[in-house]
């Protein structure tokens, strides 16, 4: 018995069937799907050759947040850390706003539309600059890790939570998957409004940043910023459910699966998280 599995081809963009023994061992199987199944045009970038050395940046950053972290802080007194905080906050709020009219520009506004766009493996300039932009994005997850890193040298341990940790985590590791195998095609919508999320995130926290005056000011808008990605999740989640169709990316439904059960899990804490948080404020 055997299986047929499809790859794509990086000169043309078409999508042919190979012949795969059911058989195979590990080794054959990590290579195909590292190799063949991937888009061939990321496979020289940084961290996008294996999955090892992100899932070393993963594991440092667990190990420090979660142990490390607060066992240096143990015995010392929490960082001010305000002025980096107001870098931070303008550089990521900057470079989501890039990375929202980078990945706009690079298929949306001429050839694509809200429906099932099938990635290709394509060198033209607008599909290799929408690839190139899928792997800012994850450097940028990457560096977003950096807020839990701030939480714990000012010691706000409570807002280094479960939901916080995972959130980001997991949005480093899709990030990834996203550039390794779909760096295009309709797989590059949900991140849009993701971004447009996270411009508001940062100017708010940017705007926190300025003392406790402005911060009483903005407190009332906190809320609406979670419901806001409540809302992002809800139109990742009717984007993204093209793909379970079977007429749509059926040589990416893997992807369609890891992406679907991730955006339900978040958009469940986020749920449970808004009412615990405001809710039950409200009632008391």
């Amino acid at each position: 018995m055997s299986v047929d599995i499809c790859k794509l081809d990086g000169q043309d963009g078409n999508v042919h069937p190979i012949h795969v023994p059911q058989n195979v061992g590990f080794l054959e199987t990590y290579r195909y799907i590292m190799e063949d199944a991937a888009d061939s045009r990321v496979a020289d970038w940084p961290l996008m050759a294996s999955p090892f050395p992100l899932l070393g940046i993963v594991s440092l950053y667990l190990v420090f947040v979660l142990r490390l972290g607060p066992l240096y802080m143990k015995n010392r007194k929490p960082y001010h850390l305000n002025k980096v905080m107001i870098c931070y906050n303008i550089f990521m709020a900057t470079a989501s706003a890039s990375v929202f009219y980078g990945l706009l520009t690079s298929g949306f506004t001429t050839k694509f539309s809200l429906g099932c766009e099938a990635h290709t493996v394509s060198n033209d300039p607008e599909s290799y600059r929408m690839a190139r932009w899928m792997w800012r994005l994850l450097m940028l997850k990457i560096v977003e890790l950096g807020d839990t890193v701030i939480f714990i040298l000012r010691k706000k341990y409570s807002q280094a939570s479960f939901l916080h940790i995972y959130h980001h985590t997991s949005t480093v590791l899709l990030s990834w998957i996203a550039c390794k195998f779909v760096p295009g095609g309709m797989w590059t919508f949900p991140i849009m409004p993701n971004c447009i999320v996270h411009v508001i995130m940062y100017t708010y926290y940017l705007l926190a940043c300025l003392g406790p005056e402005v911060q009483k000011r903005i407190a009332p808008w906190k809320q609406y910023i979670t419901g806001l990605q409540m809302i992002q999740f809800i139109i990742m989640i009717c984007h993204t459910c093209q793909t379970l169709l079977p007429s749509c990316e059926p040589n990416r439904k893997p992807v369609a699966y890891i992406y679907m059960s991730q955006i339900l899990i978040m958009f469940y804490m986020f749920c449970d998280y808004y009412k615990k948080s405001y809710h039950k404020r409200k009632a008391e």
